[in-house]
């Protein structure tokens, strides 16, 4: 444990409230017979001081322990952030609490007193000059008892609590009085008394509340499909405080009495107000994340179809099975076996599934936002891999998500999301089947591999519909279209055609040509130059999205070489057997010719010949030609089924677990929740920007990589979030006032305008609380005080009256006021909450000592509640 004092004597800096933060080290001590304490050294860090004392007054203070001359400094009036700070007026000391439970609590004088001496010959012995406080009794009732000494120079630190004082020392009139006689001395002068006080208004919003939303929420239920749930539904402001203060003046310059007192806050020369907001009110994003968060982790292995059971018109319902064999007399009863009693009707799961597959695109462009910081975040997120907003995926992640706060139980919000899924997958199935193009997918060639897997997966279907449309035009376009089984050639015997019998050029010539697209401009064939070259019409490529791609390249790695080779060289085939039997008598150097341009080398003198690599006879190229036998594309086997991959698609969502639907929708929650959190965070983004960045940064990592560690950082983040905007908005919105008249200019008479009060919002919120000293902190504070430029009647400090001007209490005395009396429109005050006095002097507590000693007390009187705090220097010289 360090005993040594961290500071020296002299005045702390002007911006000690804002710079300074708390330090502290703690060990355990026993206490016999069997009680342990836990003694912990507390001090402010980085607290610089500045010399402002005269050098011949050193030697005096010297001969002061540093806590006493601290007694003196006005930067402990008021203090929020150390309660013995505020209470004593020292900024380092020693504690002494209870180590762990109430069975350590200090309850009994006899032993406060014996463990209060076994301090001072401790502080005596090891000349220890650090104040140090002993906690009396339940740690909520804070109260301290204490002491600093040096061989010359004692202070005791006293506390009075009572919740029945007299009246008149409810007033500084009577504070006086007793501070007075504490000091044994009623001759000292009223003028040597300085007094500090600070009147507080607080409006209090103390509700009864969980950390869960009741979701019989009006709003909630009433939200559209397709809306991104955000924010809550209750005021998270728990305490808006206004405190005018007086810091310094002479005891005769005020009257404060009983029956009269200037305390009136209009006179105050000081306004500061701060607020403090209930902590674990939920948000409505968050909550439908982590139940989203939740199946994805979730262990139930039951399909869509499963946990939906058998549609009715699907099997008969188990009252007709056993209609038969239940005599129809002897029971009246409706049999209803295995019903499955779905949360979303016929109608709005139409209304949602309408709203999914209304695709517009929001086609703002990114930097349209003013701040900077916003425009690199929208930059940041089109590296991630999602769908863009508006898109199918994007309607069906809101819904899915509200769905999930809307549900009133863990089992319905199954259903609600397996009935979603499932009429989701028979609309896309719908378009497959009816060869229409799925909404906001019409220009889709290949899926995109930037995007997520479901943006892919139903890309996938649309290149579906395109091929299958594409091969029914076919099926009307081409030529002596039939199928490969039904194909005749009447050609001589010494002609005909086996897959063991490859052709030459020769032979195709006897090919009636088929399958052409269209004519070459340029080209001729090498062999007939008098017949042009013909495009072939070919087959498209197979399309694949990144999982097929995985499948695909694990169903290579798996083949033998040879194997492994022909299978790559399907689509090289496809095309030389299209090419053959649009152009019949060309040769390999025809098709290289259009296929490979590069890979023909033509001659000055018009002439030309394969490149070396294609000229080589083991070339794959010249293999393949070999093999190719003139086929049209309407005769090959096709590449790219379209039906069978569709297929494969839509039965796998159907049979999706939970936990896999979740899977795919979850990267493209945290891009909507971003998105939302740059919407609703337009006028606070000050206060997020640093926390959204990191945001930005987890979600997009998460898009690649599926790191669920990624996933817990960005929902920690985002309900970070989300709870300084919802605490921004509820606090800016106890502003608005309503008036009868439209005029401006009247208007910005009364109160502030919208801007003055963005930015005084945004102060009280800005600026951070430091790090509180250990256990013993302010627990209400939640922003550090801001000073109100202009008060009383200035447009921000009118605001602020006419906020406190609707404190219920008014309300109800004006209530109480006889019938038929006219309300005032004068602005008024609610009563008092809490008033806070500090009294200072420097006297001599012993009589013929020469010395002024520094002398405090510090008074807290809230409704009945009465605390004295009193910090009392004794010469030990003249004791």
């Amino acid at each position: 444990m360090v005993s040594k004092e961290k500071r020296q004597s002299g005045s702390l800096m002007l911006d000690f409230f804002q710079s300074c933060n708390w330090k502290n080290e703690s060990k355990f001590i026993t206490y016999p017979p069997h009680s342990e304490l836990l003694l912990t050294h507390v001090w402010p860090e980085d607290c610089s001081t500045t010399s402002t004392t005269e050098s011949t007054d050193a030697a005096v203070e010297e001969r002061f322990p540093v806590a006493t001359n601290d007694l003196l400094l006005t930067e402990s009036n008021f203090y929020p952030w150390s309660i013995i700070t505020q209470q004593y007026g020292v900024f380092e000391y020693l504690l002494l609490s209870p180590a762990k439970d109430d069975s350590n609590n200090i309850t009994s004088e006899n032993e406060s007193q014996m463990i209060l001496s076994a301090i001072d010959i401790a502080t005596v012995n090891s000349e220890c000059t650090l104040p140090i406080f002993l906690q009396f009794g339940a740690p909520d009732r804070i109260f301290f008892i204490g002491s600093v000494q040096n061989g010359n120079i004692r202070t005791t630190f006293e506390t009075v609590h009572t919740h029945h004082a007299f009246s008149k020392h409810k007033c500084l009139s009577g504070l006086v009085d007793i501070f007075k006689e504490r000091l044994n001395d009623s001759t000292i002068p009223s003028l040597d008394i300085t007094v500090a006080i600070e009147l507080e208004y607080i409006l209090r919003n103390d509700f009864d509340y969980d950390n869960d939303l009741h979701i019989d929420d009006e709003y909630i239920k009433n939200l559209e499909a397709c809306t991104l749930p955000f924010g809550t539904r209750r005021d998270v402001v728990k305490e808006f405080r206004l405190l005018t203060g007086w810091p310094a003046l002479k005891q005769e310059a005020i009257t404060d009495t009983i029956n009269y007192s200037d305390l009136d806050p209009y006179a105050a020369p000081r306004w500061r107000t701060s607020a403090t907001f209930h902590k674990g009110v939920q948000g409505l994003l968050h909550s439908a994340l982590s139940k989203a968060k939740e199946y994805l982790k979730s262990n139930d292995e039951a399909t869509v179809t499963e946990k939906l059971g058998p549609k009715p018109s699907e099997s008969k319902s188990a009252a007709e099975i056993f209609r038969p064999v239940v005599d129809s007399g002897a029971s009246g009863m409706n049999i209803n076996i295995g019903a499955v009693q779905l949360p979303i009707n016929d109608v709005k799961l139409k209304e949602i599934i309408s709203s999914i597959f209304n695709v517009v695109y929001d086609n703002t462009p990114s930097n349209h936002h003013s701040n900077e910081i916003q425009k690199e975040c929208e930059n940041s997120l089109k590296s991630a891999k999602a769908a863009l907003p508006g898109s199918i995926v994007d309607n069906l992640t809101k819904s899915i998500l509200l769905a999930l706060v809307q549900a009133d139980s863990s089992k319905n919000r199954t259903l609600a999301i397996c009935q979603i899924w499932e009429a989701f997958t028979e609309k896309v199935r719908t378009y497959w089947e009816t060869n229409r193009d799925i909404p906001g997918l019409e220009d889709t060639t290949v899926p995109d591999l930037s995007k997520c897997l479901l943006h892919q997966k139903l890309q996938m279907i649309q290149c579906c519909i395109d091929s299958r449309r594409k091969r029914h035009e076919l099926f009307d376009q081409t030529k002596n279209f039939s199928t490969h089984e039904d194909e005749f050639f009447d050609a001589p015997d010494e002609f005909s055609v086996n897959e063991e019998t490859p052709l030459t050029a020769i032979d195709t010539v006897n090919f009636e040509p088929e399958g052409r697209l269209q004519k070459s401009e340029t080209l001729k064939l090498l062999n007939r130059p008098e017949q042009p070259l013909y495009i072939p019409i070919t087959q498209d490529r197979s399309p694949m999205t990144e999982d097929m791609l995985e499948e695909h390249a694990e169903y290579l790695a798996s083949m033998p070489g040879d194997d492994r080779v022909k299978a790559q060289l399907d689509t090289l085939l496809s095309d030389m057997q299209a090419f053959k039997a649009a152009n019949p008598g060309c040769c390999i150097e025809d098709f290289v010719r259009w296929h490979s341009p590069r890979d023909f080398v033509e001659e000055e003198d018009g002439t030309g010949h394969l490149s070396e690599r294609m000229d080589m006879e083991d070339n794959v190229w010249r293999i393949t030609w070999r093999e190719a036998r003139p086929m049209a594309v309407a005769h090959q086997n096709r590449l790219f089924n379209e039906s069978k991959e569709a297929e494969k698609i839509l039965h796998s969502f159907l049979f999706f677990k939970i936990a896999d639907i979740f899977k795919l929708l979850m990267p493209m929650s945290l891009l909507c929740a971003i998105r939302r959190l740059i919407e609703e965070a337009e006028e606070c983004f000050p206060l997020v920007q640093k926390d959204l960045k990191k945001l930005v940064t987890h979600v997009t990592r998460y898009t690649h990589r599926l790191s669920y560690d990624e996933c817990l950082a960005s929902l920690n983040l985002i309900q970070k979030i989300e709870s300084i905007i919802g605490e921004y908005s509820s606090l800016k919105s106890k502003f608005n006032f309503d008036f009868d008249t439209d005029d401006k200019h009247a208007i910005g008479q009364l109160c502030a305008d919208n801007d003055t009060i963005r930015t005084f919002v945004l102060d009280l919120m800005s600026v951070p609380p430091p790090d509180q000293a250990f256990a013993n902190a302010s627990p209400e504070l939640t922003t550090a005080p801001v000073t109100i430029l202009g008060a009383p009647n200035g447009p921000l400090a009118m605001s602020i009256r006419r906020l406190l001007h609707k404190d219920s209490r008014l309300e109800l005395e004006e209530a109480e006021k006889a019938e038929g009396i006219e309300p005032s429109t004068e602005l008024k005050f609610p009563p008092i909450t809490r008033k806070h006095y500090v009294l200072r002097c420097t006297g001599a507590r012993e009589h013929g000592s020469p010395r002024l000693l520094p002398q405090r007390m510090s008074a807290s009187i809230d409704g009945e509640d009465f605390r004295l705090c009193l910090s009392l220097s004794s010469d030990l010289t003249f004791a």
